[in-house]
């Protein structure tokens, strides 16, 4: 193993060298910002394994070693803490359904079905939607990308649509309490009534609106989980599935809207998207390539065909490009990164901590990136 590790590196220079600025991300991202010998059982590095697993799909078979090799590592390196007592535990365990569904091995499928049992069991609400947090019960947004990337993952490796229904379950669940119709996109949170008043794990005490319960403010990555999550669905979910229609109705629903909130001048959505006049917003970069990841998607597979799109993902590039870059010696680093956010009202949003990389940032200009260039014949 210790060879074939030293034959993927070796590999990996010779063939990633820098071709466009996403390949310098993802060399800066793989060797020095988060390799595969640093993963941790987490939601923010769950991102960026998501990212090796795509990679792995989208390179020719003499280069797959490379992503194999990272996820592998990945994996073992984490295994005796692989969960699904929560969501953001549920996340990592792409990784093993990934290596159950290459290699056939026993081990992986073991760990998968225990992250699931555990998974079944998080707290729901009375319909059967699953919460955030385990002390009050909570829907975010989030959550439609931490247990839909493993529930994909699954249906992949085993065929059973028990996984796949589930993802609809909780995708039509949360929307139900989470979409706001003006825009067709989605509040950050709903709390079912937090009676006991205990305290809000990591956001604001008092953001749920009295009588909705729904948090006020539509924030960029919580909605860019989502137009991940439905755009990998619908390459993942046969065609003649009826979900395949609904999936796509439901990507529709929030792409509707997202030009008009874009940024001319740098291409960048904002924090807070829908208030794009607020003097105190500013662009930010993860939900960006989100946000146009979910557009090329849309594009490649029919879905909308507006030249208004086209000319959305071109701004989102050539300004993530731009505008939210910046060199280092092994490579590029992303900037006008929001750090890890729970829910709160608008001030709170706009005083977060903007930082560059982070493992979310970092795999979200990757997939995007590279879809984008993919889609355009630059690769």
């Amino acid at each position: 193993m210790k060879h074939l590790v030293h034959f993927s590196f070796l590999l990996f220079s010779l063939n990633l060298s820098a071709q466009t600025w996403v390949d310098s991300v993802e060399t800066f991202s793989m060797q020095s910002y988060l390799p595969a010998s640093k993963y941790v059982w987490s939601w923010q590095h769950a991102a960026f394994l998501n990212t090796m697993v795509k990679r792995y799909d989208q390179v020719d078979s003499l280069e797959k070693q490379i992503y194999f090799d990272y996820i592998e590592t990945a994996m073992n390196r984490t295994k005796a803490r692989a969960n699904g007592k929560t969501p953001n535990g549920v996340a990592s365990g792409l990784g093993m359904a990934f290596l159950y569904e290459k290699t056939g091995d026993e081990f992986y499928k073991t760990k998968c079905d225990k992250i699931y049992e555990q998974y079944i069991k998080v707290r729901r609400t009375p319909e059967g939607a699953v919460s955030h947090l385990p002390t009050t019960l909570e829907l975010w947004d989030d959550t439609v990308f931490m247990i839909g990337q493993f529930m994909m993952a699954m249906y992949r490796a085993t065929g059973d649509e028990k996984y796949l229904n589930e993802f609809a379950l909780q995708l039509r669940l949360h929307r139900d309490k989470l979409l706001d119709k003006k825009w067709g996109m989605w509040y950050h949170g709903w709390d079912a009534n937090n009676k006991d008043g205990l305290p809000y794990f990591c956001g604001q005490m008092g953001w749920p609106n009295d009588s909705t319960r729904v948090s006020g403010e539509i924030w960029g990555r919580g909605n860019g989980w989502i137009y991940v999550t439905l755009s990998d669905a619908l390459e993942v979910i046969p065609r003649d599935n009826p979900m395949w229609n609904e999936m796509a109705g439901y990507l529709k629903e929030m792409l509707e809207h997202l030009p008009e909130l874009q940024d001319e001048n740098t291409g960048h959505w904002y924090q807070l998207p829908v208030r794009k006049d607020d003097p105190e917003n500013w662009i930010e970069s993860s939900c960006t390539a989100m946000f146009a990841y979910g557009m090329i998607t849309a594009l490649k597979l029919g879905i909308v065909d507006d030249r208004q799109f086209v000319r959305s993902t071109e701004l989102a590039y050539n300004g993530l490009r731009q505008y939210s870059l910046e060199r280092r010696e092994a490579g590029l680093i992303c900037t006008n990164v929001c750090t890890g956010t729970c829910i709160g009202d608008k001030d709170y949003y706009l005083k977060r901590g903007v930082q560059k990389g982070r493992s979310f940032g970092l795999a979200m200009f990757i997939q995007f990136g590279m879809r984008y260039e993919i889609e355009n014949g630059l690769r």
